[in-house]
Parts: structure tokens; C-alpha cells; sequence
């Protein structure tokens, strides 16, 4: 009791005497802000000598309770030690912290002073263009430093808010304890609760150190960050200084490429080295396995009693695995060195052409360089990916190899085997690690090269941008020109043979195609103006059949022109096939109509029962045809309304065509005079009527027919025949001799009969008659 009351009171003078410690940083700007307010109170003397008394009276506490636990064999015992040596330790790294936050505080104000105090380089200007590298590379170091010092911060950050959550909870376990101890009846109950008790409470002095750690180490790093930024920020003004005024000679030039030679040779040794390990590794591995069939051979002959004892068979498999990893990182390393050594030959070109795009004056130069440079950046994004997922994999083989050799006793055969084994496996981590700084030091290398001649490049004037402009018009045109709509697959025969090949459809191919159709159409609409009236000039062909053929040999030119414009573009006809089965299907049955009155009008021309200028009579339409299209006939109506007509429909139909073979076409005027008139008479003046008009045909000639006795009338039918190819009306014919008849019927005192009704009476009986009277008028 006596033992937890003093453990009690030492809590709570160390919790009053570090209380401000594990307030100092939160994950938030706004609780930083605070910390540093709270800071001005405790300085850094005095956090000193909280730590140190903290640490002495954790000393003191763990010898007085080692002292205290030689008889005793409880098992929170351990556990209070642990605690007590956790105290001890953490106080003493807050002391170590402490110290290191002075040392870099005053190393940040001997940077701040520096940055502040230089005023520019102590060599004048022009400055070499490996100089302002060094600087660009000191900068990207600069930059990636403070980066990681950024995300360090956040994740202690992150953990100081989850320690302090823990914290508050192992306080609350203490107060629990606390209470259990107050209510405890019998002293075996009080001698546990004072144990729980003790133990609680160093917890929560552990937790407290803990957070005051972390929030130490917070400090630290932000210092570090703060320093990594004066830094990066002299750096930064030292480049931009530099840059002003940068001249890049042939003889830097020369000077990089042969350190890079230089470079490329030793890789080349160190491939031929490799090749030769590896050559070695594979003799080793071969042995390895024949040793191991020999002795399965001999395992299986004597009884099948084993004569390869178990442990020199186990020492043979492993010592086969590492052989199969030595393999396995030789053929890595060489891998490894060839990518280098590429890498180099590739560095090597790019100074070349970064050293011809600062120096020269070409623009149209500049900006193929800048493609190169940004098409190789974007193609190392990729690899900086599987260069560091390579590093992780073999990190894990290794950590995993360790643990495995960690479980192996060193006395054990298989020990040495494991062991070259993980020799191997690092190795396979080291190329990995070499890898992934060489492709990082590639891509920022040329992203630093690719943003300093696009400085370069908006470094221009005006007049030179819009030079500039008009000399990557035709680069754009080109490459729109060049795009691929899309691809096919075409079947070529080479040699008897049958071979698919594939076939681009670029816009140029397109545009062309469309191009030379075009012109191809317009040569053949004037070809075909002209056949028209050469066969109407010289070879008497009508105007309407001149037009119909012409329209027929422009839709077959058309065709023939398609299949010639593609051949030639060297677009096949396949490329129409990506329509699909289905697309295809709906296609034909939407085209059904338009090919049958196709395929009719075609049948019309070639059997000629209709053609133009014939009058027909189709579908209760009447009139003379016009025009025979592709797809359907114009037919000009009596009244000279036009009515297209398909095509079909002249073969489907029942037509009527009145000038097929000639153009004589009969018709009739129907005249009724009065009982009583002189037939002959009226016979004859009707027949002098139709001779006397001279649009009626004389032959055959006209013909007057008493037709019926009708009921008020003696009906005539006057015959009469007409040309059609004169284009006569028959109509204006019927009425002009109408008006003729009237004039002889008058003249002749014939009269047209007019409707008549006569009444009969029945006289078999008289007739009554019957009066009556009127009703009178009121």
C-alpha cells in the first residue's frame, strides 16, 4: 500500500511536470499555431531539465523495483520492469531530441542568414550549361527532400493524434484501477487492485512519454523542413540567376558525351563481368542437379533402403535453391546492365539534340526535338511504376529470407546454403534499387531538359511564335492527314497463295477517294451534256430519249467511278463489310423498293412498251411521259400536273399506253337531236363538221353512227381520229367541233333535243269532278 501511494504521487508530479510536452504539435496547422503559443512558456533549458529529473526518477524507480523484486515471482512484476525500462528509454531520446531541435534551429538561422546575404556568383556571367545542371539536379533534390520530409510530418502527425486517443484511454483504465483499490475489502483484494493500480499508471506514464516523443520528433523533422526549404529556396534563386545568361559550347558538349562513353565502357565490363557469373552460376546449378539425381538413383537401389541420408539430400535442395537464385540474379544483372547501357546511348542522343535545340535557329527543329522529349517522359512514367514495384518484390523476398534464416540454428547444413541464398537475393535488391535511381534520374534529368527548352520556346517574340505557328500548320495538316479512321483486313494472293494483310483507312485515303470521285463526276456530268447533244444533232434522237440515256450511262459512269476511286486510293472493297450481318440485313430490306424500281426501269428501257412521249394511262393516272429516271417516270397529267410514277409499277400494274405502235388515237363527240329531224342531214353535216377541222386525220376518216333512239332524243356519235405526236388536245378538238355543229344545227334548223315527258289519261271511265267550296276569311 505504502509502495503504491509513492507511485501514485510520482505519477502525478511527472504528469504536472510534462503536461505542456504532448500539447506542443497536433496533425493541424491551427493546433501547430498553438503549440508554438504554448512553447513561448517552457524553454528549451527547461524542457531539459524536466526531461532529465523525469529520467532520473525513472532510474531511480526501476532500481528500487528491481531491488524490490529479487523474492518476488509475480508476473506483473515483468511487466513493471518493462514499463519502467520503456520510461527510461523514451526520457532519454526526449533528451537526445531536445538537443538535435537546438542544433538545427540554429542551423536554420546560419541558412536563413546565408540565403539572405548572397547577392549573386563570384564568376561573371555567361555560366555553363553544366553548371546551371548541377544546380537543376541540386534543386530536384532539394525539392524531393523536402517532399519527404512533408510526408514524414503528416504521418507523425497522424500517429501523435492516435497515441494521444490511446493515452486517454489507458487514463481511463487508470481511474478504474483507482477505484477498484478504494472499494477493495480484504487485503489479498488490495494488494491485486494496488498492483493494477501501479501498473495503470505506468501505462499512462508510458503513453504520456510516448506522445511527448513523437511530438519531439515532429519538431524535429519540421526543423529539417524548414531548413530543406531556406535550402531549396537559395538553389532556386541561384538556378534562375544562372539562367539569365547560359551558354551551351560544343566543348560541353563533348565533355558530357565522353564522360558518358566513359560510363558506357564500364557498364560494358561489368556485362561481360556479369556474363561470365553467369555462365558460372548455371555450371554450379548443373552440378547441383546432377549430384541430386545421383543420389535419388542410389536412394532406390539397396532394399529401398535410403543410401542419401535426409540431411545432405535437405543440404542439396538448398543449396540447388541458391544456385537457381544466383541463376535467376544473373540474368537479372545483365538485364539490369543492358537497360543501363541503353539508357546511356539514349542520354547520349538526347544531349545531342538538346544541344541543337538551345544553339540552332531552327524552329521547326525545336519543336520536333520538344515531341522527342515529351514522348520519351511520358514513356518512362511507366517504367518508374515497375522499377519501384521490382524494388518492392525483391524487398519482401529478402525480408522473407532473413526471417527464414532467423529460424534456422547456425550449427544447422543448411545454414551456409541459406545464406548464399540471401546474398543472392540482395543482390536482385541492389540491381533493383540501381535501377529505379537510374530510371528516376532519366525521367527528371529529361523532364528538367524538357521544361527548360519550352522555357526557350516562350522565350520568343511575337513574330517569331507566329512563324512559329505557320510552320507546325503543316505538321497538324500532316498529321490529320495521316489519322487512322480505322483498319481492315484484306486478303492479297502472293505466290498461289492467299495472304491476310492489314489496311489502314487514314483521312488522307478518305479525303482523296472523295477528291478524285468528285472530279471523276463533274468530267463525266460534262461528257455526258455533250453525248446528249451530239445525239440529238447529229443522230435525230429525240430530247426526252437523249435525256434518258444520258441519266443511264451517269449512273453506270458513277458506279465504274467508285470502283476506280478506291482502287486507286487502295481502299478495298472489304471495308464496307464492317456494316455487319445485321446492319447488312436492314440495309437490303431498306433498299428492297429502290432496286425493284432499279431493276424496272431498266426492263422499261429494254423493252420499250413505255417510253417517252408516249401517253398512258396507269393507276387512274392519264398523261404523256416525260422523263424514264433510274427510279421512277415523270408523266405530265392533261391538266399539267406531273406525277412521279416508280418504275415498278409499270410492270406490276395494268397500263394503258395510247401511242405504242402509232400515234393515231380515236375519239368520239356525242350529239342528240329531236324526233322528226332529217337523219341524213344531220349525218352529213356532222361528218363535213370533223372534215372541215384541220386537226382531224382524213385518214382514216370521220364517221357520224346513229347510235340509240333515246327517250327525248335521236342519239349521233360522231368517230374521229387525231395525231398524238403533235401534241394535239384532244379535248380543245372535241369543243372546236362542238362549236361547228351548233353553227350547222342552226343554220339547218335542226334542234338539239332537249328531255321531254308526254301524260296519257285514262278514258275508260268519266271524271269526277268535284266542287270545293273556299273556306271563308275570318
Amino acid at each position: 500500500m505504502g509502495l503504491a501511494v509513492v507511485l501514485m504521487s510520482v505519477a502525478t508530479c511527472y504528469s504536472a511536470a510534462f503536461a505542456p510536452l504532448p500539447k506542443q504539435f497536433t496533425s493541424t496547422q491551427a493546433d501547430t499555431q498553438e503549440s508554438k503559443t504554448a512553447t513561448k512558456a517552457i524553454t528549451p533549458e527547461q524542457q531539459i531539465e524536466i526531461a532529465r529529473r523525469a529520467l532520473t526518477k525513472a532510474q531511480s524507480e526501476r532500481d528500487q523495483a528491481l531491488a524490490a523484486s529479487e523474492d518476488s515471482s509475480r508476473q506483473e512484476v515483468q511487466e513493471r520492469n518493462r514499463l519502467l525500462d520503456g520510461l527510461v528509454t523514451r526520457f532519454g531520446s526526449q533528451l537526445s531530441l531536445i538537443d538535435e531541435r537546438e542544433e538545427l534551429r540554429r542551423a536554420r538561422v546560419v541558412a536563413d542568414q546565408k540565403t539572405k546575404s548572397w547577392s549573386g556568383f563570384h564568376d561573371p556571367p555567361p555560366y555553363s550549361i553544366l553548371v546551371v545542371d548541377e544546380l537543376m539536379g541540386s534543386v530536384l533534390a532539394a525539392r524531393s527532400r523536402s517532399q519527404g520530409l512533408s510526408t514524414n510530418q503528416d504521418l507523425l502527425a497522424s500517429q501523435i493524434a492516435h497515441y494521444r486517443e490511446a493515452a486517454k484511454q489507458v487514463q481511463e483504465r487508470e481511474r478504474q484501477a483507482a477505484d477498484e483499490l478504494e472499494h477493495a475489502q480484504t487485503p489479498e483484494q488490495r494488494l491485486t487492485a494496488a498492483w493494477q493500480k501501479e501498473l495503470a499508471a505506468l501505462r499512462t506514464r508510458n503513453a504520456d512519454a510516448l506522445s511527448g516523443l513523437l511530438a519531439l520528433r515532429y519538431e524535429v523533422i519540421g526543423e529539417r523542413l524548414g531548413i530543406a526549404g531556406v535550402e531549396r529556396e537559395l538553389l532556386e534563386r541561384q538556378l534562375a540567376e544562372a539562367r539569365k545568361k547560359v551558354v551551351f559550347s560544343q566543348a560541353d558538349l563533348d565533355k558530357t558525351i565522353a564522360r558518358l562513353k566513359s560510363e558506357r565502357v564500364n557498364l560494358e565490363q561489368e556485362l561481360d563481368a556479369s556474363l561470365v557469373r553467369d555462365a558460372r552460376s548455371r555450371t554450379v546449378l548443373a552440378g547441383i542437379k546432377r549430384n541430386l539425381e545421383k543420389g535419388a538413383l542410389l536412394q532406390g537401389t539397396i532394399d529401398g533402403t535410403s543410401v542419401l541420408k535426409k540431411m545432405q539430400r535437405d543440404r542439396l535442395e538448398a543449396e540447388q535453391r541458391a544456385a537457381v537464385a544466383w541463376v535467376e540474379s544473373s540474368r537479372f544483372e545483365t538485364e539490369v546492365i543492358s537497360a543501363l547501357i541503353a539508357t546511356n546511348k539514349s542520354t547520349s542522343s538526347f544531349w545531342e539534340k538538346r544541344y541543337a535545340a538551345l544553339t540552332g535557329k531552327n524552329l521547326g527543329k525545336l519543336r520536333a526535338i520538344l515531341v522527342e522529349f515529351r514522348t520519351s517522359v511520358e514513356q518512362l512514367k511507366p517504367w518508374l511504376l515497375f522499377a519501384q514495384q521490382q524494388l518492392e518484390l525483391y524487398q519482401a523476398a529478402e525480408r522473407a529470407q532473413k526471417l527464414r534464416l532467423f529460424k534456422i540454428d547456425k550449427k544447422n547444413v543448411l545454414n551456409l546454403a541459406e545464406l548464399d541464398l540471401l546474398a543472392a537475393i540482395r543482390l536482385q535488391r541492389e540491381l533493383a534499387e540501381r535501377q529505379k535511381v537510374a530510371v528516376e534520374h532519366a525521367y527528371s534529368e529529361r523532364q528538367a531538359w524538357l521544361e527548360e527548352m519550352e522555357r526557350v520556346q516562350h522565350a520568343q517574340t511575337i513574330t517569331d511564335r507566329t512563324w512559329d505557328w505557320f510552320g507546325t500548320f503543316p505538321n497538324i495538316l500532316g498529321h490529320i492527314w495521316r489519322f487512322e479512321l480505322f483498319a481492315i483486313e484484306d486478303s492479297v494472293e502472293v505466290a498461289g497463295q492467299k495472304v491476310i494483310t492489314s489496311r489502314g483507312v487514314t483521312v488522307g485515303k478518305s479525303v482523296g477517294a472523295i477528291l478524285l470521285f468528285l472530279v471523276g463526276y463533274m468530267i463525266a456530268l460534262f461528257s455526258g451534256h455533250k453525248v446528249q447533244r451530239i445525239m440529238v444533232t447529229r443522230f435525230r434522237v429525240g430530247e426526252h430519249q437523249a435525256n434518258v440515256i444520258r441519266r443511264w450511262l451517269l449512273a453506270l459512269t458513277v458506279f465504274i467511278l467508285m470502283i476506280i476511286t478506291l482502287n486507286l486510293a487502295r481502299i478495298p472493297l472489304t471495308v464496307f463489310a464492317f456494316l455487319g450481318g445485321a446492319l447488312a440485313i436492314g440495309v437490303g430490306f431498306g433498299t428492297q423498293t429502290l432496286i425493284k424500281n432499279f431493276i424496272s426501269g431498266i426492263l422499261i428501257l429494254l423493252e420499250r412498251n413505255v417510253k417517252v412521249g408516249d401517253t398512258i394511262e396507269v393507276d387512274g393516272v392519264v398523261g404523256r411521259i416525260v422523263t424514264v429516271d433510274i427510279r421512277a417516270s415523270t408523266v405530265l397529267g392533261f391538266d399539267g400536273v406531273e406525277t412521279v410514277i416508280p418504275n415498278a409499277m409499270f410492270l406490276e400494274n395494268k397500263v394503258t399506253n395510247w401511242t405504242h405502235t402509232n400515234a393515231s388515237l380515236r375519239r368520239t363527240v356525242k350529239v342528240g337531236v329531236a324526233y322528226g329531224s332529217s337523219l341524213t342531214r344531220v349525218r352529213d353535216i356532222l361528218v363535213e363538221s370533223a372534215r372541215e377541222h384541220g386537226l382531224i386525220l382524213k385518214n382514216p376518216p370521220p364517221e357520224a353512227l346513229l347510235d340509240d333512239f333515246g327517250d327525248s332524243s335521236l342519239v349521233f356519235i360522231l368517230y374521229f381520229w387525231i395525231d398524238y405526236s403533235a401534241a394535239v388536245n384532244p379535248l380543245i378538238v372535241a369543243s372546236d367541233l362542238r362549236f361547228m355543229i351548233d353553227k350547222r344545227f342552226g343554220e339547218e334548223q335542226i334542234i338539239f333535243a332537249f328531255p321531254q315527258c308526254d301524260i296519257h289519261l285514262d278514258r275508260s271511265e268519266p271524271l269526277r269532278v268535284q266542287v270545293v267550296p273556299t273556306p271563308a276569311v275570318p
